[in-house]
């Protein structure tokens, strides 16, 4: 513009002397070259402040960019240090949770192990007192029966004391001829007395037996239904116990996954503190390809030194941690390089990738910190 503004001048001015009169002579000339060599000047004097400017400019955007740069790598680091703080904080507590979930683990299983202990022992114990019970209830019966024949002993000595009562009178009515019977119906009356008394005894035995064992059979139905009582409540604290084991085994799970969520978490903050090179947004059709599988067409997001983010289709088939061979269309050239998929977010228009470059032609590399410079 300055110097198309320069040529106008100088065509209007020469354009002035022309019209006028030859008359002026030498003078008009040298004001002629006075006024052209002043413009000329003038306009050398803006293109260096021009120069000038934009040299400033540049010096500021350049050093605006290394503060922003400075003020970025700072961010990462404290970012990471955050991190990493409060992952070796939330990992210290979780180890404490984890040693609890172990010790509660333990108590479960010892729990759950003396509860079939004593489930096994209130088994035997009620088999033993329903096999007990039996003994009594044939016991009770025995005894009925001998209760039965002591009965039976008892009538035949009454009728052998009614017997020797009438062997004696009829001795006494024979005189001095029924002595000799007399004595014998004396010993058989007195056998019958002794038979009827132990007849007695033993009705008395069998009664306080079968007391006995009527109460004893109650004793040990009211024992079998305690043991039984005992086997249900082992049941209830069984089915507790295991209930208690699977919670403690889900917690475990539970536990696990978050430490493993929190080293991944290490991993992205590591991540974050080597990415120090800025990103550029950039514009281009991108190709990535896993191997042994299709290569999947996709847009150019932004580059930096050693990476790029790129959108593909929704459902790629790429995940984060594989290996793949990326083809990018850059500034009208187009490179091809090795890389590893770092990030991947699901959006609505799409998958986003981030990509580690780890084998880059030179040429390539040069490509990419020219188009980043620029």
């Amino acid at each position: 513009m300055i110097v198309l503004w320069v040529l106008v001048t100088v065509g209007a001015a020469v354009a002035a002397y022309g019209a006028g009169s030859v008359r002026r002579g030498k003078r008009d000339r040298l004001e002629l070259d006075a006024v052209r060599a002043a413009l000329t000047a003038q306009a050398e004097q803006r293109e260096r402040d021009i120069e000038e400017l934009r040299s400033e400019r540049a010096s500021r955007l350049a050093g605006a960019q290394q503060e922003q740069s400075r003020n970025n790598h700072r961010l990462r680091r404290r970012a990471r240090e955050a991190i990493d703080e409060s992952g070796a904080v939330i990992t210290e507590r979780l180890q404490d949770v984890v040693e609890q979930v172990g010790a509660a683990r333990e108590a479960a299983t010892a729990t759950h192990g003396r509860v079939a202990t004593t489930s096994r022992a209130a088994a035997v114990m009620v088999s033993r007192a329903r096999s007990a019970d039996a003994s009594a209830t044939k016991l009770n019966a025995s005894l009925h029966q001998v209760a039965g024949i002591a009965g039976v002993i008892g009538e035949i000595a009454s009728q052998t004391r009614m017997l020797a009562l009438n062997a004696t009178i009829e001795a006494a009515r024979a005189g001095a001829a029924g002595k000799g019977f007399a004595v014998v119906a004396d010993e058989v009356k007195s056998l019958a007395t002794t038979t009827a008394e132990s007849t007695e005894q033993i009705a008395a035995t069998v009664a306080a037996l079968e007391a006995d064992v009527a109460e004893m059979g109650g004793t040990l139905t009211a024992i079998i239904g305690g043991v039984a009582e005992i086997e249900q409540a082992m049941g209830l604290l069984g089915g507790i116990a295991d209930n208690q084991h699977r919670i403690v085994e889900r917690l475990n799970s539970t536990v696990g996954a978050t430490m493993e969520q929190i080293q991944d978490l290490s991993e992205v903050a590591e991540r974050l503190e080597r990415r120090r090179n800025e990103r550029t947004a950039a514009n281009g059709p991108v190709t990535v390809q896993v191997a042994g599988r299709s290569p999947v067409q996709g847009q150019l997001i932004d580059v930096s030194a050693d990476g790029l983010g790129c959108l593909l289709p929704r459902g790629a088939a790429v995940s984060v941690g594989d290996r793949v061979t990326v083809t990018v269309g850059l500034s009208g050239a187009t490179f091809e390089a090795g890389a590893d998929v770092v990030r991947r977010a699901d959006r609505t228009n799409g998958s986003e990738l981030g990509l580690h470059l780890t084998s880059v032609p030179a040429a390539a590399q040069r490509q990419i910190e020219s188009y980043v410079a620029a």
